[in-house]
């Protein structure tokens, strides 16, 4: 089942939130991008599926753009913190199942923490595209490129990988890609063997070709 997040609203179109914006979209997604700054808007409206210019701690606004029907809400709000934390309220009492938000000290973390925001960053300069890239691929848990067509993944084992040995998984022969490392618990394994079995709770490093391991996540 394809588990990725395909209507994805942006709250929040800073040097941060403009660069997600657009990386999603890039990535496939149909993206709202919102922000009270007009001339931002209209820099990123060509970018993007739909772009709006509202009060995103207005609750009715909101609604009226469609937020409720977005799979995922990303609010990065700057270093405005209390329209940050109204924002991600709102949007969580709308029902969002999944809410990305940006926070610039603890204190602001602590907050979004109990409102039950799922996923809280501290964005760095060019981060926008890393977090793009893992909100369209759930399984992916971190990704390094090496070079423009071979990265590498670390990943929770799929479904229909838990309990078979690499043998059975057979990586190498049905996708070209290569395990290099398995992590349970506290213990890394580096010498893998046609034996080795997956279990529940492993994580998984990967190399391979990218357009490879994106078939191979969508399997």
């Amino acid at each position: 089942m394809d588990t990725r997040f395909k209507n994805i609203a942006v709250i929040g179109l800073g040097r941060f939130g403009f660069s997600l914006a657009v990386n999603l979209q890039q990535l496939g997604c149909d993206v709202l991008a919102i922000d009270s700054d007009p001339n931002v808007v209209e820099d990123i409206k060509d970018s993007i599926s739909r772009a709006l210019v509202l009060d995103a701690t207005d609750r009715i606004a909101l609604e009226e753009a469609g937020i409720g029907d977005m799979d995922a809400v990303c609010i990065s709000m700057g270093r405005d913190l209390q329209s940050s934390v109204l924002a991600a309220l709102i949007v969580k009492k709308m029902g969002i199942g999944y809410i990305l938000a940006t926070a610039i000290n603890d204190l602001h973390r602590k907050i979004l923490e109990k409102i039950g925001v799922n996923l809280i960053i501290s964005p760095e300069k060019d981060m926008g595209q890393r977090i793009a890239y893992r909100l369209t691929h759930p399984n992916i848990l971190d990704r390094i490129e090496v070079s423009p067509d071979i990265e590498m993944i670390e990943i929770d084992p799929l479904d229909w990988m838990i309990g078979k040995t690499m043998s059975e998984i057979g990586l190498p022969r049905k996708f070209g890609i290569r395990v290099f490392a398995i992590k349970r618990g506290n213990i890394t394994m580096t010498e893998i063997s046609g034996d080795t079995r997956i279990e529940k709770g492993d994580k998984i490093y990967i190399y391979g070709k990218h357009n490879v391991l994106e078939r191979f996540v969508e399997h």
